[in-house]
C-alpha cells in the first residue's frame, strides 16, 4: 500500500503527538521519529524488508512476516527491528493494512477484515520465498489480528509462531472492543500446534498489561521488567527496545529470552 499523504496526514501525526523533527535518514532509533518520517515520506521502505528474491536459508527457514498496530504503519512499527531481523538472516516481509487511499496511517479496519487482508499477504510471501510456514510478528491490535487468522481463516497451517508486543488480546478500555474478541478467547484464548509469545510492559498507558496475557496452551507470556526492573519502555516504544527486540529474537529461534543484557 502506498503511504501517501498531504497536509491532512501531518495534521494527523501532530495531533497524535508524533512532534519534532524528522530523521535526515530511513534509519530511525524510536517511534517518535519513524512516524514523523513516514508521513513526510510516504514511499519509505524499510532497508531489506519486503525483498521477494529473499531466500529463507537453513538456519532460517520460515520467514516472518511484519504486523502493525492500530493507526500505525509498517514504517514507524517496524523501522528498527525489520531491519535488525534482516541483519539475523531472515527474510522479512511487513504489510500495510486497513488505511483508506491518502491515509498515511492503517489497522482501521475490523480484526476480522485485517485478518483476511493478513492472509492474502501470507499466502503472497510463501508463494514468493517457497516457505511451507511463516512466523508473525505483531504489536498492539497487530499482535492480535494473527490469532483471528490461525483461529478462523486457516493460518494454524501456514503459520507456527505469533510473537505478540502489548497486543489487546481482552477487552480494554478505550475505543469499543470489537466482538471478534469474545470469539477468539472462547472456549481457549490459543490454537494447537501454534506457539504464541506475548511480550508486555508494565509501563503500557494504552493497553493494560495483564489485558495482553494469554492462558492457552502454546502460550508463554513475558513481562519486560521481570526481565529488566528498570526497564520503562511503553506501548509504542516496545518494538524499539533492545530488550523486548531480544526476547522476539529468541522467540523466533526457539530459544526463549536467554542471555538478556538489561
Amino acid at each position: 500500500m502506498n503511504r501517501s499523504v498531504g497536509v491532512a496526514g501531518l495534521v494527523a501525526a501532530l495531533f497524535l503527538g508524533f512532534g519534532g523533527t524528522a530523521a535526515a535518514s530511513p534509519s530511525q532509533n524510536s517511534f517518535v521519529d519513524a512516524a514523523v518520517y513516514s508521513v513526510l515520506h510516504p514511499d519509505a521502505a524499510l532497508p531489506g524488508v519486503n525483498d521477494y528474491s529473499c531466500t529463507p536459508s537453513d538456519e532460517h527457514p520460515e520467514p516472518v512476516v511484519l504486523v502493525h498496530g492500530f493507526l500505525e504503519n509498517s514504517y514507524d512499527n517496524w523501522a528498527s527491528l525489520g531491519p535488525r531481523l534482516v541483519a539475523e538472516g531472515y527474510c522479512v516481509f511487513a504489510l500495510d493494512y486497513g488505511a483508506p487511499e491518502g491515509v498515511p496511517f492503517g489497522g482501521l479496519g475490523s480484526i476480522a477484515d485485517s485478518a483476511a487482508e493478513l492472509a492474502g499477504f501470507v499466502e503472497t510471501v510463501l508463494q514468493a520465498t517457497g516457505a511451507q510456514t511463516v512466523s508473525i510478528v505483531g504489536h498492539s491490535k497487530g499482535g492480535t489480528v494473527p490469532r483471528y487468522y490461525v483461529r478462523f481463516l486457516g493460518g494454524a497451517e501456514r503459520v507456527s509462531k505469533i510473537v505478540a508486543l502489548s497486543p489487546p488480546n481482552y477487552p480494554t478500555p478505550g475505543p469499543p472492543p470489537d466482538d471478534a474478541l469474545t470469539r477468539l478467547n472462547s472456549p481457549v484464548d490459543t490454537v494447537p500446534g501454534v506457539e504464541y509469545t506475548v511480550v508486555v510492559t508494565r509501563y503500557d498507558q494504552v493497553v493494560p498489561f495483564a489485558a495482553s496475557l494469554l492462558t492457552g496452551v502454546g502460550a508463554t507470556n513475558v513481562i519486560l521488567q521481570d526481565l529488566c526492573p528498570g526497564d520503562r519502555t511503553e506501548h509504542t516504544g516496545i518494538s524499539y527496545d533492545p530488550v523486548a527486540q531480544h526476547v522476539v529474537l529468541g522467540a523466533l529461534a526457539g530459544t526463549g529470552p536467554v542471555g538478556v543484557t538489561c
